[in-house]
């Protein structure tokens, strides 16, 4: 059983449509174009999450640097 990409309920193969339904919202798609929303939406959150990452890293190596130089002075 696969997840919605977008109400994360169940999905079921319908085989008459050939295609993936889901049981809550309806939306209605093949196999790789469900494949392919997650692969997107897979990116997405890694991007979001590794912004974040970089983000945490600029302000530890200014904190970083704001204390080096206040020993210095």
């Amino acid at each position: 059983m696969a997840r919605c990409p977008e109400c994360a309920a169940m999905m079921e193969w319908n085989s008459k449509l050939k295609m993936v339904v889901c049981l809550s919202c309806g939306l209605t798609v093949t196999r790789t174009e469900l494949d392919r929303m997650w692969k997107k939406i897979r990116e997405t959150n890694f991007d979001e999450s590794d912004n974040y990452e970089k983000k945490k890293s600029r302000k530890k190596d200014w904190l970083d640097w704001y204390s080096s130089s206040d020993k210095n002075k």
